[in-house]
Parts: C-alpha cells; structure tokens; sequence
C-alpha cells in the first residue's frame, strides 16, 4: 500500500453469533480482509439487545480475539442494528433551476426531500438517495450540470428506535469502542451480496436469522422497503421442541442434522433418536415429519412477508426474484421452498467479489456476509479510518488525529 496504512473493522452482532472483520484499503480501493473472528453471542434477542452487560463481555471476547490473533488494535467500528419497530418513509423534494443544475441544487432539493419530522421515541438511521428528475420526466443519477428548469429528487428514510440506537453505543462504549456507523442489516446484507443488475430489475433480499428475519425491497429507483419479521431460527427451533416434547437444545440438534424446509425433498425417510427430558427412555422420530414440521414454520415466515409486500403493493414488481441470506438460508430445501411459494427465481446470495478479497474460507461462509457488508457500506467508505496497527501511537490520539484532519 502506498501512503499511511488505513484500515476498517466491523461487528456483525446477531442472536447467536459476533462477527468481527478488519480491511485494509488497497490502492485500487478494493478491500482485503486481513482480520476476522466470530464467537457465541449473548444479551440479544430478536435481534434485539435484551441486557447490554452480557452483549458487551461477547463483544469485548471477539474483538479481543481479533487484536490477539492479527496484531491489531480495533477502536472506530461500524456495527450492524435490527429493529423490529423501523419504519420506512419516502421523502420527496423538488426546487427550481436556473439555466444548469450545480451542486448547491443537488444539495438543497436533498435537504428538502429528508426535511421529514421523526416522534420523539425514533431517529433517522438511513436517509437513502435514489435518482433524481429532471424537469418532471427525466431520470438520472447525478443531474449536476445537465440544463433544467425543475430538478427533484426522492430519499428512502429509515427511522428506528432511539432506544436500540443508544443501546448499542452503550455496548460498544462499554468495550472502548467508538461507532462509526450503524448500519441496519438488510442494507449492509445488501451491500455484500446484490448486483446492481439485480437491484435495478427488482428484487428482494431475505436474511433468514436466528432472532428475526429481515428484508429489503430494490427497485429501478434504488431501496423502496426495509423491515423485519419478528420470526427466525429460533421460532423454528420452538415448533420443533413443542411437536416433539423435546428442550429447545435438542430440537436444534435436530433441525441442523436431520431437518429439511421443504419436506418432499425428503427422498429417504430415516428414524432419528432423540431426547425428551421428562422420560429418559429412547424415542424416535421420523425425518419426514421433523421436515414437515420445519416446513410449516418457514410458511408461517413467508407467509408473513407476502403479506408485507402485497400490503405495500411491491410484490408484483420483484422482477429479479429473492436473494437468500442468514442461517436459516442454508437449510436443505430451503431455496426450493421459497421458489415454489413465490413462484420467482430464488437463488442464495454469495459475497460480490470486485470489491473485496481475502481467505475463501471467510469469503464463502455466510456468517460473515453482514460484516462484509458493513464493510462494503458505500456511504463510509470515503471516511478516514479506524483502527491503527499496534507499536504505533495510541488509538484515541490517532482517532482525535484523524476526526481533527477531516474538518
């Protein structure tokens, strides 16, 4: 690398597990991953932070881990957020021209799109630019110096929780770390994982996760829907220890072993023995009703994101088809399932490769596809960085050092 060595590191925190990547910036602004750990999680449910102390010692383990195994010393991060209370707004602005559009236009028509009043309970996370219009017909991407009489423009703002957002700054500080960037997770998903191609055609991004499952909606004018299904892994997990009056440990076990989300997939039906803690005695279940089971509650998810989408009038318009993520993705069967339920192409998202390289092994495992992605975070990318490689000054002056030389 020519110049000073920047770097950027990110925390993926789920329901089950951490996360963490450290980048470094390549001449041709490529990334390449040269720090990476994930560990348990804990002090989260639905997605959601349950008891930051917990959290905060899973956090400080992975970051640890980190700094320990690749000599580095993590103090700025971007970290994800998953909110089941977000809500989505499309903000719209529109000024006058004189003669050609400049950058103070493009600013100001900006401005007036995400001039939306948020309740006193919620904040702006993401005020999302899509394209603009140029005298009331005309779309484009970047209108500077195009001639024009009207220019406007439409923003996709997502409102969350102020309580999540200073939930996890109460983490983070807690482990000496400082935020610099939240990122909600279906768009840092997004960022990892979605084409261009794809987002222009329309298509809808599934992360099937432990606590909850989340999606986004792109379309020709950029991310038209954010939002989350309080239902994932672990609902799963529940029907499957109910059915079978097993603990929620075993039913795990099972799923991940012997379980299929689309039960006709099951070409050789097996027995499985299993336990259930109120009699010791050996049980067995077959594989083709533990995947019925299974089945029904990736219906009952589904299900709720179809009635998401028709409610919002955009299901007809996911031309590109679901892109899948997340544990849940991985399931047999599960791409299958998805496909005939929504009668559109369905495949698993892999990790876009003209942006970031590093170990395969970290490349092709989906547990890192939020963290790469967070990494990947366009709107960060031009900012001056984060964490600092050990035998160099300390990472709060070098922190002050480049927040001061930005402004």
């Amino acid at each position: 690398m020519a110049g000073r060595n920047d770097y950027i590191a990110s925390i993926d925190i789920g329901t089950e597990k951490i996360a963490v990547l450290v980048a470094e910036k390549e001449d041709d602004d490529r990334l390449r991953i040269i720090g990476y750990n994930i560990c348990s999680s804990d002090g989260v449910r639905k997605g959601s932070i349950s008891a930051i102390d917990p959290l905060s010692h899973a956090i400080s383990k992975a970051v640890d881990k980190t700094q320990e195994s690749f000599d580095l010393e993590i103090g700025l991060v971007r970290v994800n957020l998953s909110d089941t209370h977000l809500t989505c707004i499309d903000g719209y602005g529109k000024v006058p021209i004189h003669e050609v559009v400049t950058s103070d236009d493009v600013d100001k028509v900006l401005e007036t799109a995400s001039a939306i009043p948020t309740p006193a309970n919620k904040e702006k996370l993401h005020t999302i630019k899509k394209k603009f219009i140029i005298d009331e017909n005309h779309i484009v991407d970047n209108p500077e110096a195009m001639e024009a009489e009207v220019l406007e423009s439409k923003v996709h703002i997502v409102t969350v929780s102020s309580a999540s957002v200073r939930n996890i700054e109460g983490c983070l500080k807690k482990c000496d770390l400082m935020v610099d960037r939240i990122v909600l997770d279906p768009i840092a998903n997004s960022e990892a994982i979605l084409t261009q191609e794809e987002k222009d055609g329309g298509v809808c991004l599934i992360d099937f996760g432990a606590g909850v499952t989340s999606y986004s909606v792109f379309q020709d004018e950029g991310i038209v829907r954010s939002g989350v299904i309080s239902k994932g892994g672990d609902d799963i997990n529940q029907e499957i220890a109910v059915a079978f009056e097993t603990s929620l440990e075993e039913a795990k076990r099972l799923k991940e072993d012997y379980g299929c989300a689309k039960s006709s997939a099951i070409n050789d039906e097996q027995f499985v023995e299993f336990v259930q803690p109120a009699n010791k005695d050996s049980h067995y279940l077959s594989s083709l009703q533990l995947s019925e089971v299974i089945e029904e509650a990736y219906i009952s998810i589904l299900s709720a994101l179809k009635n998401e989408l028709r409610h919002h009038n955009l299901e007809v318009n996911i031309k590109s088809g679901f892109v899948l993520c997340g544990g849940g993705a991985q399931a047999l069967g599960c791409e299958e399932l998805v496909r005939k339920f929504f009668t559109r192409r369905v495949k698993i998202g892999v990790i876009k490769r003209n942006r970031i390289s590093g170990l395969e092994t970290i490349l092709m495992d989906y547990r890192y596809v939020g963290s790469i992605g967070l990494l990947l975070h366009q709107e960060d990318l031009s900012q001056e960085n984060f964490i600092i490689s050990k035998g160099r000054n300390g990472v709060m002056e070098k922190i002050k050092e480049a927040i001061t030389g930005n402004f």
